[in-house]
């Protein structure tokens, strides 16, 4: 029971972590794409990128939260390339911050750290992060636990994922069509809103399998 607990709320946090940025992604492309005028400071905020700090850390926990409960989920079923992949993944995502909050402690201390220990923390954590997240989206793919395309949604919310999609679609963005922000918004929520409900759809199904047997 507090299994299917942990996992429910992995797969919400998920799904609200991929909401707020996908949310911000649309109001991104309102205010500098299509030009639309929104009454309030929503506007002022979006162009001065006052929302994203928020909006990506709600998007990176969200994403812990999600990669912890599909290894509750999954743990006996895709083995130890599975565990060894949500373990990078964990950790790659762990180190990002830790590598902002090197860079910050950088600017106040000087002398205590060097940029190449920032660039060192960013570097592994994003390659850790890339090689754990798509490595566990193969393993949800062959494990059969959860839907296929849960798998795939999370390839494509992998860094390198992400990536591919704003080189895919930066014509857009030249043509002022599609900022570059609401790329990486609209890109980096949407999988994990995905990956966030096929999560919360099988801890369902963990829960109700029990009651039918009695």
């Amino acid at each position: 029971m507090l299994a299917s607990i942990l996992i429910r709320l992995g797969g919400v946090a998920a799904m609200v972590g991929g909401a707020a940025s996908a949310t911000l992604g649309v109001l991104t492309v309102l205010v500098l794409g299509v030009k639309y005028e929104i009454p309030g400071s929503i506007e002022r905020a979006i162009q001065k990128g006052g929302y994203e700090p928020r909006v990506l850390n709600m998007l990176l926990f969200g994403a812990l939260a999600a990669i912890a409960a599909l290894h509750i989920v999954q743990r006996r079923h895709y083995g130890r390339w599975g565990a060894f992949a949500s373990f990078a993944a964990f950790i790659g995502l762990v180190l990002l911050p830790v590598g902002w909050l090197v860079a910050v402690a950088w600017l106040v201390a000087g002398p205590s750290f060097t940029p190449a220990l920032i660039t060192a923390v960013f570097v592994v954590g994003v390659l850790a992060a890339s090689v754990g997240i798509v490595g566990l989206g193969i393993a949800t793919i062959s494990a059969g636990v959860l839907p296929r395309w849960s798998g795939i949604a999370l390839i494509v919310g992998s860094p390198p994922g992400v990536g591919i999609l704003f080189l895919f679609l930066s014509p857009l963005g030249m043509a002022g069509i599609l900022p570059g922000e609401a790329v990486w918004e609209l890109a980096g929520g949407i999988p994990w809103i995905a990956v966030g409900y096929a999560i919360f759809r099988t801890a369902a199904r963990r829960t109700e399998r029990p009651a039918r047997v009695r």
